[in-house]
């Protein structure tokens, strides 16, 4: 069965949306939705954003499921924002666990949509906190050659080392290197300490701060489609396990 571990509910709607037959549990505090996906029976997973919360997610995840077959595949799947000033919004950027039979189904979604740019990543920089602005994005290319940023790989591969899986990190960009993540507003929808998505606390404070609900809805226009893009590419590279 495959796996899929998606950071945040926002980032998880149109993945939920097209999963058939869906059985909801959780596993720990983690959220589970089973059914099939891709034409495959799948498991999609809301491990939550930040390191912390994530790794203890993804293990209890690893953990409940122990496959009969090892080399079921695990991907995490979600946004990443831009380092490299080559990549654009809507690039999808993908990076491999520990087995390279992890690449092939990638491959394939690649060559089946053609019109999507895609990247191989040797490394993704996982940080702590959101990286916002040009000056860091810059700054964090510059020192760690990474093409990509998110919060969530790091625990992730090595969660798959200890367990033995096979998988493969598969990003869409949200935002470039020029475009600025409103990290103060994202405070506000995200509980980091909790690992909780925190909707209508966001809800209020923009009520109380009207001038930045046109901030949050110039960065939430265009996510919409870097959900349907990343929808289409994982869909694609399910179909071809």
């Amino acid at each position: 069965m495959l796996t899929i571990f998606i950071p945040s509910r926002y980032e998880s709607v149109d993945f939920l949306r097209a999963l058939k037959g869906t059985r909801k549990s959780r596993i720990g505090d983690a959220p589970v939705f089973t059914g099939e996906f891709g034409g495959k029976p799948a498991r999609i997973a809301i491990c939550g954003m930040g390191q912390v919360h994530c790794a203890r997610r993804i293990a209890a995840v690893l953990e409940a499921t122990a496959p009969l077959n090892e080399t079921e595949p695990v991907w995490l799947v979600g946004f990443g924002g831009g380092l490299d000033p080559s990549l654009k919004r809507l690039d999808i950027v993908y990076l491999l666990g520990n087995a390279p039979g992890a690449e092939a189904p990638i491959l394939a979604a690649s060559a089946a949509l053609p019109a999507v740019q895609t990247r191989r990543a040797e490394k993704i920089y996982t940080s702590e906190v959101v990286v916002d602005t040009e000056e860091k994005k810059n700054a964090a290319f510059l020192a760690t050659g990474a093409p990509i940023v998110d919060m969530e790989t790091g625990p992730f591969l090595e969660l798959l080392t200890k367990h033995g899986r096979t998988g493969a990190v598969i990003r869409v960009i949200s935002d470039d290197v020029s475009e600025e993540f409103p990290a103060d507003l994202i405070g506000w929808s995200h509980d980091f300490e909790r690992g909780r998505d925190t909707p209508v606390r966001l809800a209020w404070y923009l009520l109380t701060h009207p001038a930045d609900l046109v901030r949050m809805r110039r960065f939430l226009a265009p996510l919409p489609n870097a959900r349907r893009r990343l929808l289409e590419f994982v869909t694609a590279a399910a179909t071809s396990i």
